[in-house]
């Protein structure tokens, strides 16, 4: 972000750092709310991130906590008159403290459920900047508010509630002070002069999970894992899910599987459908489940699941020892990204599709924190997941993944795309995107640039990476010969040695996650967090490296860090061509960068191969893991913040299947149209095969309506993915004469209306589409 403080990577010097939550509006206007239990931190940036004006009172209240937003239209262009409608942000969160003095379960001091709105009358230039006074959602002095879920704004106008004329109503989903109600609030905005808040709420009941025995303490079933999310279709239906789990009422533990439950609304709220489970065959435990629709019936539902059932005994958090149970007792859980969906979300009796892996492999290991489960357990993941859909109906999951060294408390932030089946626009029902890259990819030229302080720099040439691309060679051609070893190459627009200005050290760094496999039972680091994250850098003072990754505290939070560990030194491991389309070629002992001794990866593939290019005040390894051995939750605290410069879209390494792998003989060729990237179609071909059919392997294409006529010169690398039916070839060209590096991705689903081909230019140029003609063999 251009408006971030140089190695920390925060916007700006509002106070807080906790709960972060983000919106864009329909203009394009961002904005931030950070959490500091006093108040919220609340800015706006109107350019993209260069600057975001902040306050450090965004409400006229104090102990607040867990805030979420909702958008209509745009507020920028608002004035806080009359109702606002289309120019109006909202924030729901809870006030601590002004619900019931005690509440079963939960004790003393009580939450309220509150809305605000902006802008006020004071116009909108202090939109999302300032609220107005809050509106209490749920009844103050009650036991109604446990925790809210997201709320969001319905796309249906309408005049529910008494409102004079139809508008866009908002809803915020929650629960109660004992976990075992389900409701919702529905408000829609007034003129301030009406009231206070500018708002008129509603609460709702949604569902009753469980009661409370007499004579008993708690209720029958729980919910608070951690939060119920809400989902509204292009209709106006409105999707509510949530956990469940029974629970012994006297003893007050959790005694089964925690469930996702559904249910939906087809009268903005009124009434509810009776709550069914959604079906996750294998899975014992699902938790931080979020909702996301589409269009009429369609919804999209992830979560993170595990097999796992609660271990009586788990030391921690077991019931036998005095524990709750619940997802905080499953002892060595494998958790992983899900996600389900259903289109015919409110029928009689709506379908789902069985549970879906989202991400390619397991997130965590062990334990999970709910307050299901008495809040107990390993809070790696904190609760750090969500669910969008994009603008092709695709599901987008942002998500935390916890294995490497520093899994107590720095999980890596995640995000996946969906990439084929059913969409939840009925107008694009298939979705169709990229496949997974292999062995290699390539990078638009000119991206190369300092952002920060609110000043984008030009592009640096010696830090802007085209390429990259990951190996595995016989061991009798590694550095030094005969050690089994990874090649790490990277092509830079212009490479030198110069770091730029003010800092000191320029990196030039690849990363990749290895998890572990998961029946591992070793007491080594690298089973016990589920896997590693190891690297290897060139510095700009002609060595290279390798480790994992660390951490360094800053602020409320912590940073990931990269410090070297061991430095790579053999005669022709470390080697650099300097100049135009200059390449850094590292050759890592995989010894060196693979998991402890003993322990088994969960595969032979290394995920999520990510090149980066940063700058850095210090050498990376200045500062190494540990340093006199001090550990934050027994993961490493030490190496050297950095400023990013740089970022290649992440690719999987799978050995055997080409690009310097081996993988043996495969036929690949394609030849037809897709659509052109603005108008007509664009033309391609590909002959991937030399060692198949004799023919010159090349790929070639062209695209009028983007002035587009591309011809490959060389190929860095070819990779078959033989059960995904996917092909990625990286290299270099010509683009209309010029030189470029490029990705092409080919994909064979056996039918020319599935068929895709995709290609990305270093100059910018990018396209992907299903076949209209020709034809695409990969075998």
């Amino acid at each position: 972000m251009t408006a971030s403080l140089p190695k920390t990577g925060k916007v700006n010097g509002c106070a807080g750092g906790g709960d972060t939550e983000l919106a864009v509006d329909t203009g394009g206007n961002l904005y931030f709310n950070d959490l500091t239990l006093i108040n919220f931190s609340t800015a706006r940036s109107d350019d993209q991130g260069a600057t975001f004006p902040c306050s450090n009172t965004g409400v006229p209240d104090t102990a607040v906590d867990r805030q979420w937003y909702a958008v209509d239209g745009n507020p920028r262009t608002g004035d806080g008159l009359g109702t606002g409608a289309g120019h109006n942000i909202y924030l729901a969160n809870d006030e601590i403290g002004p619900g019931a003095v005690t509440c079963p379960v939960s004790g003393v001091v009580n939450n309220v459920l509150a809305m605000y709105r902006s802008p006020t009358p004071a116009g909108g230039s202090t939109a999302g900047i300032q609220f107005g006074p809050a509106k209490k959602v749920s009844a103050p002095l009650s036991c109604d508010e446990g925790i809210m879920g997201n709320n969001e704004v319905s796309p249906v106008a309408t005049t529910k509630d008494g409102a004079p004329e139809p508008i866009k109503h908002v809803y915020v989903i929650h629960d109660d002070a004992t976990f075992s109600r389900i409701l919702i609030g529905r408000c829609f905005p007034v003129p301030f002069t009406s009231d206070p808040s500018g708002l008129s709420c509603k609460d709702l009941p949604v569902a009753t999970l469980g009661t409370i025995p007499a004579g008993a303490t708690c209720p029958t079933a729980k919910t608070g894992a951690n939060f119920p999310t809400l989902a509204i279709d292009t209709a106006g239906t409105l999707y509510a899910v949530w956990e469940q789990a029974p629970q012994d009422p006297v003893r007050c533990k959790i005694t089964g599987d925690t469930l996702l439950k559904y249910s939906f609304s087809t009268d903005e709220g009124d009434h509810w459908s009776t709550p069914i489970t959604i079906p996750t065959p294998g899975l014992r435990n699902n938790v931080f489940a979020w909702a996301a629709a589409g269009d009429n019936g369609r919804v999209d539902i992830a979560w993170y699941g595990t097999p796992t059932p609660a271990n009586p005994d788990d030391p921690n958090c077991g019931t036998n020892g005095g524990g709750k149970g619940g997802p905080d007792a499953t002892t060595n859980g494998i958790w992983s990204l899900y996600m389900a969906q259903t289109l015919n979300g409110h029928s009689t009796s709506p379908t789902f599709t069985a549970p879906l892996l989202a991400g390619e492999h397991y997130v965590h290991k062990g334990t999970i924190q709910t307050v299901l489960g008495g809040q107990c357990g390993d809070r790696t993941l904190g609760d750090f997941l969500q669910l969008r859909i994009g603008s092709r109906g695709e599901a987008q999951i942002s998500y935390a993944d916890s294995n490497n060294a520093d899994e107590p408390f720095a999980p890596h932030a995640m995000y996946v795309k969906q990439n084929g089946g059913a969409g939840v626009f009925a107008a694009r029902p298939q979705v169709n995107g990229d496949a997974i890259l292999l062995n290699a990819a390539s990078d638009p030229s000119g991206d190369g640039r300092r952002e920060s302080i609110g000043i984008t720099g030009p592009n640096d040439p010696n830090l802007d990476i085209l390429q990259s691309s990951f190996s595995q060679p016989a061991p009798a051609n590694c550095h030094p010969a005969g050690t089994p070893c990874y090649r790490v190459t990277m092509m830079v627009n212009n490479l030198t040695l110069t770091p730029p200005a003010p800092d000191a050290v320029a990196v030039w760094l690849t990363q990749w996650l290895v998890p572990a496999d998961p029946s591992c039972t070793s007491t080594a680091a690298s089973c016990q967090n589920g896997g590693k994250n190891p690297f290897v850098y060139f510095e700009s003072n002609s060595t290279c490296w390798s480790g994992e990754n660390a951490a360094q505290l800053l602020g409320g939070g912590v940073t990931l860090t990269y410090p070297g560990t061991k430095q790579i030194s053999a005669p022709g491991a470390c080697s650099v061509v300097l100049g135009a389309f200059g390449t850094i070629t590292i050759d890592v002992p995989i010894a060196d960068v693979s998991l402890d001794a003993g322990v088994a990866p969960l595969t032979n593939r290394l995920f999520s191969v990510t090149a980066s290019t940063m700058t850095l005040n210090v050498l990376a390894e200045t500062f190494p893991p540990n340093p006199g051995n001090f550990k934050l939750f027994t993961g490493p605290i030490g190496g050297v913040p950095f400023d990013l410069i740089d970022v290649v879209r992440a690719y999987d390494f799978v050995p055997g299947a080409g690009g310097g792998g081996g993988g043996g003989c495969h036929e690949a060729d394609g030849d037809g149209h897709i659509a052109g990237d603005r108008s007509g179609a664009a033309r391609f071909h590909f002959d991937a095969d030399a060692c198949e059919d004799g023919d010159a392997d090349g790929v070639d294409a062209s695209d009028p309506g983007s002035n587009m006529d591309f011809h490959s010169t060389q190929f860095a690398s070819v990779a078959f993915d033989d059960v995904a039916h996917t092909m990625t070839i990286v290299g270099r060209g010509l683009n209309n004469g010029l030189p470029v590096t490029f990705t092409a991705i080919a994909v064979d689903n056996g039918q020319t209306s599935l068929n895709m081909f995709s290609l990305t230019l270093s100059d910018g140029y990018t396209n992907t589409g299903t076949l209209l003609d020709g034809s695409i063999t990969l075998f």
